[in-house]
């Protein structure tokens, strides 16, 4: 899952603006994040099409930070989220971001970020979605 991540000075009506210029030029958002952290923003977002949506953006001028996530299927049941970061952690893989995508009364989907992909791909091949 490719996923685009913003990061700038914070004020009212960026969220719109940013959603703005997408819908302008057909780009759907099919997740988002966002987050104030002191006088800046972060707001993630899932779109397609992912590239025009990173040209259009950049060229906007926003700082955009292009990334990849790993899509886990995670039983549901008390210690699961616990369960996968320690076998993360055990490989010596360091994980930037981790949450949750969706899930019913069975199992979620975590979309998950790391330092080293492919080695977080191998760890947790018997679980990747995608």
């Amino acid at each position: 899952m490719k996923v685009l991540t913003i990061i700038q000075e914070d004020h009212p009506g960026l969220l719109a603006e940013v959603t703005a210029l997408l819908g302008e030029e057909g780009i759907g958002v099919q997740d988002f994040t966002g987050t104030s952290l002191g006088d800046t923003a972060v707001i993630t977002l899932t779109v397609k099409p992912y590239k025009q949506a990173f040209q259009l953006l950049s060229n906007a001028g926003y700082r955009v930070i292009a990334s990849e996530h790993l899509l886990v299927r995670l039983e549901r049941h008390p210690g699961a989220l616990a369960e996968l970061s320690q076998r993360l952690a055990d490989a010596d893989v360091d994980v930037r971001a981790m949450h949750i995508v969706n899930k019913d009364e069975r199992a979620g989907i975590v979309a998950l970020e790391t330092v080293d992909r492919e080695r977080a791909r191998e760890i947790l091949k018997d679980m990747l979605v995608s």
